[in-house]
């Protein structure tokens, strides 16, 4: 049996833990035109999933008859991608009887013998003109978009898109993006829509799932897997998803290697090194140099006190600020997935290890 679990960023794995009921819901949601999922925003740290349930998402619809799906790629070629993507599926659903047709939609004008349309004026009509054409046959069209940001190409987008909606044509729009950069396309001047789009957060795992399921997962492949063993798993995932993959993965490799067929503790902590390398490599390095220098103050302060739950005054008298101004990026750094509330007037961290990654680079600066 090979490994079930899959720490790669941005593919469906095997084990799409907690995902599942969620990525349900959104199908079945986006099948409702009156509900709000119509047009979303599927928010989270790196590796919370958010690639995974919009792939995941976007291959259910994909399966279905009255819906195509056009996934693109934030780009300066984002509009002409979406029109090059709508004509080809007009094609493939034999929607024209003649393949050699020229197809003019007033401001653009479609050689379906040819590899793209040639854009020559009006995106919007275009736009429109394509969408009623799926309209008119009952099928709707899912756009997905990944890593977000507030560019020109997207305001476009987002504007046309807009209109699109208030004259009834089949579309819907499913986004993802960190948190930094949904906040800021939301509370962009052009994209206030998007300020009603419906906002699909990614919160932790549940621990009771994380346990249950390495216990399943091992199990039925023959291994023996004590409770203290999966209970220290389970913690040292604290819920964040790609972790729960990672250290799957990695116990699994470990487990293979040795003559019997049992997961202990030690099991664990042989690759324990590794784990917290991968963390730091893959997802911390990146989540860590694009925080601002108040916010990584912030994130030093938690670590200088040597708690694993700190109160917000003892960070502010480290800061040498005042509630006020602690408090604000508090909440900047709860928004963004790194801390979470930890009782009245307490923070921790969200990550797991994120405080040993941010004590290195303490270190590191002192050199």
């Amino acid at each position: 049996m090979g490994n079930p679990f899959n720490p790669s960023f941005g593919t469906v794995p095997s084990i799409f833990l907690d995902r599942n009921s969620l990525s349900k819901r959104v199908v079945t949601e986006l099948n409702n035109e009156n509900s709000p999922f119509q047009t979303s925003l599927i928010y989270g740290q790196r590796g919370a999933g958010k690639t995974t349930l919009m792939t995941d998402v976007a291959n259910e619809l994909g399966k279905e008859p009255h819906w195509q799906v056009v996934n693109l790629v934030l780009d300066d070629d984002l509009l002409e991608s979406l029109l090059a993507q709508l004509r080809e599926k007009l094609v493939d659903l034999k929607l024209f009887k003649d393949l050699d047709l020229k197809i003019a939609f007033k401001g653009i004008q479609v050689d379906t013998k040819m590899g793209r349309p040639a854009v020559s004026a009006n995106f919007q009509t275009a736009f429109h003109q394509l969408l009623e054409k799926f309209t008119q046959k009952k099928i709707r069209i899912l756009i997905t978009i990944d890593e977000v940001k507030a560019t020109p190409q997207l305001r476009k987008l987002i504007s046309c898109y807009q209109i699109m909606l208030r004259d009834n044509l089949g579309v819907s729009l499913l986004m993802a993006g960190l948190p930094d950069n949904v906040s800021e396309i939301q509370n962009d001047d052009v994209l206030t829509f998007l300020l009603r789009a419906n906002r699909i957060t990614l919160n932790p795992l549940d621990a009771e799932s994380i346990k249950t399921s390495y216990a399943r997962i091992f199990r039925d492949a023959g291994y023996e897997i004590a409770m203290p063993t999966l209970l220290y798993m389970t913690k040292q995932t604290l819920g964040f998803a790609y972790a729960f993959q990672l250290l799957g993965y990695l116990v699994w490799q470990a487990a293979k290697s040795r003559t019997t067929k049992r997961v202990t503790l030690e099991t664990v902590k042989e690759i324990q090194d590794q784990y917290v390398s991968a963390l730091f490599r893959n997802v911390y390095r990146k989540v860590y140099h694009e925080m601002s220098m108040r916010e990584r103050e912030f994130v030093q302060a938690m670590v200088k006190t040597g708690q694993s739950q700190v109160k917000a005054q003892q960070i502010g008298q480290l800061m040498g600020k005042q509630p006020g101004y602690v408090s604000v990026y508090r909440r900047k750094l709860i928004d963004d997935q790194i801390i979470t509330p930890a009782g009245y007037g307490y923070v921790r961290f969200m990550l797991p290890y994120f405080d040993q990654y941010v004590e290195e680079q303490l270190l590191m600066d002192q050199f």
